[in-house]
């Protein structure tokens, strides 16, 4: 079965939208991640995600290319870091999904690997289905997730898991350990941390707050990448995978109504 998109022929493209597949997009970012991680960090770790969740939902669904720059100004600092500016990375994600709309894809799946993308990728989304007869959704690896890392982390909370933090080195340890050098992995908390202002993974804080990381980490790593380990990054990474085929064999299920009539 080819399940990645570019493979596939015009022709067999026609076929997987008269199937009903379901485009999964995955957008990652290539910015700094610490002194201990790469900066692919987080396209590596949405790409094995999607490719491992695709494989699993079997016939329901195609792997896009990946979109591996994102929105990422706030890790300029830092070298070797890769900024979109947001009206270009809303405009090409929009881009993307209309396409898709227009070869007649009814679903699309937008999945994030990186932080700043999510408010934008999730506009994306929206306007996507908004202006087209498609509906898109969009998640990030981690809201999949949330009671497996609740469940396994040994980080304190709020902040063990935010940047190159447990789960990230974790995962890399997990899908490249040869890449990871972690004997330059530092802890690093943010202080100013509160009831309204958290930086994790999995906080729920009412307030969203997006600072420089220059200013907040000399390093560029927020949470505790000494802690991570091969085993919960397999656990990270398999159950997002599982947690990814789950949704999508609930979103080719999910019924489109026909679009409803302007009331003016």
């Amino acid at each position: 079965m080819k399940y990645r998109y570019e493979e596939l022929t015009w022709e067999e493209i026609k076929e997987a939208v008269a199937q009903e597949k379901i485009p999964v997009l995955p957008i990652g970012s290539i910015e700094q991640h610490g002194p201990h991680l790469p900066i692919d960090t987080d396209s590596r770790i949405i790409w094995e995600v999607c490719r491992r969740g695709v494989e699993q939902a079997g016939e329901e669904a195609l792997l896009m290319p990946l979109v591996c720059y994102g929105y990422s100004p706030h890790h300029m600092a830092f070298p070797g870091s890769i900024a979109i500016r947001p009206e270009t990375f809303l405009g090409y994600l929009v881009d993307i999904g209309t396409s898709l709309a227009r070869h007649g894809f009814k679903r699309i799946l937008i999945a994030n690997g990186h932080g700043g993308n999510a408010p934008l990728a999730t506009a994306a989304a929206y306007e996507i289905t908004m202006t087209t007869d498609s509906v898109c959704g969009m998640t990030s690896w981690w809201r999949l997730i949330v009671e497996t890392l609740q469940a396994i982390r040994e980080s304190e909370f709020p902040g063990g898991m935010s940047h190159s933090c447990e789960a990230e080195t974790s995962a890399l340890l997990y899908l490249r350990p040869d890449l990871v050098k972690m004997e330059k992995a530092a802890k690093h908390i943010l202080k100013n941390q509160t009831e309204f202002i958290q930086y994790d993974l999995i906080s729920t804080a009412p307030v969203a707050i997006l600072e420089p990381f220059s200013r907040l980490s000399e390093t560029g790593v927020q949470g505790d990448p000494t802690l991570a380990t091969k085993e919960k990054g397999k656990i990270i990474v398999e159950k997002a995978a599982e947690r990814l085929a789950e949704f999508i064999r609930e979103f080719k299920r999910r019924e489109i109504s026909p679009t409803p009539p302007d009331h003016h």
